[in-house]
């Protein structure tokens, strides 16, 4: 079986996915509603988390198979980490073309989405005809993976306004049942999936001060690809 199995909250993942399904012809698959399957040729697009792997794709990997695995993380214009690396290093895949795709970031409104797609074709070559590579080791902060959920709370709040009618449909979409009548507990991780779904607009996130220091810095814009 081929796939492009995708990850994402606020959509600018699932966009990079669907251009790699639309061109290869193969189906879409989103992690949290696909199960578990064994694969010929994957294509996994997810977003960079804080510089680290999400969640949901380390247990997608850890219990999915595949003979050739491309894996493309998109980030927001700052540090992507060193998560491919991560990827090879601890799970069982062999890994045949990867890359790191700057797209719009999930905290700042209006951000540019991602419009170079030719320059990916060399990768849609690499999976057609692949062979194993060695994905080399980047930069990532010391600080990354010191209680990244804690830095998030403080770097970021999602405010419930009176618009807000109870629908519970904040709650259904939360990956991780960390959204109730519009408040957020200890388990949120701030994906943002609640706000972009709120029918209301009745969410909203207020930026705390180290981020936006954080998001004052020089944007990256680089594409990083391995074949």
């Amino acid at each position: 079986m081929n796939a492009v199995a995708f990850y994402s909250n606020t959509g600018h993942s699932r966009a990079i996915a669907e251009y790699f399904a639309d061109k290869l012809r193969y189906p879409l698959l989103d992690i949290e509603s696909c199960g578990i399957d064994n694969y010929q040729n994957l294509v996994l697009v997810f977003p960079v988390h804080c510089q680290n792997i999400p969640r949901a794709v380390k247990t997608f990997l850890k219990c999915s198979a595949s003979e050739s695995l491309t894996v493309i993380a998109t980030y927001g214009r700052m540090c992507p980490g060193n998560v491919l690396y991560e990827i090879q290093r601890k799970y069982e895949h062999s890994i045949v073309a990867g890359a790191y795709i700057p797209t719009g970031h999930s905290y700042i409104e209006g951000d540019d989405e991602f419009s170079d797609f030719d320059k990916l074709t060399v990768i849609l070559d690499k999976i057609v005809n692949p062979s194993e590579i060695r994905l080399p080791r980047l930069y990532k902060n010391p600080l990354a993976n010191i209680f990244p959920g804690l830095r998030s709370r403080l770097g970021l709040k999602i405010m419930v306004s009176n618009d807000c009618d109870g629908c519970g449909i904040c709650t259904n979409i939360c990956p991780r049942g960390a959204i109730s009548g519009g408040k957020t507990n200890r388990r949120c991780m701030r994906c943002l999936r609640c706000v972009g779904g709120c029918p209301a607009r009745a969410l909203s996130v207020k930026l705390g001060l180290p981020m936006r220091l954080y998001l004052s810095k020089k944007r990256i814009e680089k594409i990083i690809i391995y074949v």
